[in-house]
């Protein structure tokens, strides 16, 4: 499997930066859109790539896309994104067997709930106590 890697996108969704064990997938792609290098992950990653942006805090997923089963965690830092990628679970060809075992073990993660999120830190009050 693919280690852990990051890549950085700017405001237009150019590839900036890529690290880790993305280099080889995504590093041809720097100056290019994401979205020329991962066509089908459009539909996927766009909704939580504008989250991120639109509140400005960092967002959490699990996606299969590319044969692998990954979780990414997207911060923003103004219109600029680094995406956090670390793979879970590949899908594993090399027998009817395996192929059958990792997809049910992929199923079975997709379909786990998600963890829970931890509440954002309530603002401390400016009032003083009663």
């Amino acid at each position: 499997m693919r280690g852990e890697g990051s890549y950085v996108l700017d405001a237009d969704d150019r590839v900036v930066a890529v690290r880790g064990g993305l280099e080889e997938r995504l590093g041809c792609f720097l100056a290019h859109s994401f979205w020329e290098a991962t066509p089908e992950a459009e539909e996927l990653f766009r909704p939580h790539f504008e989250e991120a942006r639109r509140t400005q805090r960092e967002v959490e997923f699990t996606a299969y896309y590319a044969g692998t089963l990954a979780r990414r965690r997207v911060v923003p830092s103004g219109e600029t994104l680094t995406v956090y990628v670390t793979p879970l679970l590949e899908l594993d060809v090399r027998t009817l067997t395996t192929l059958a075992e990792s997809l049910r073990r992929i199923e079975a993660a997709l379909a786990a709930p998600a963890p829970a999120r931890p509440a954002p830190r309530a603002r401390a009050s400016l009032q003083a106590p009663p």
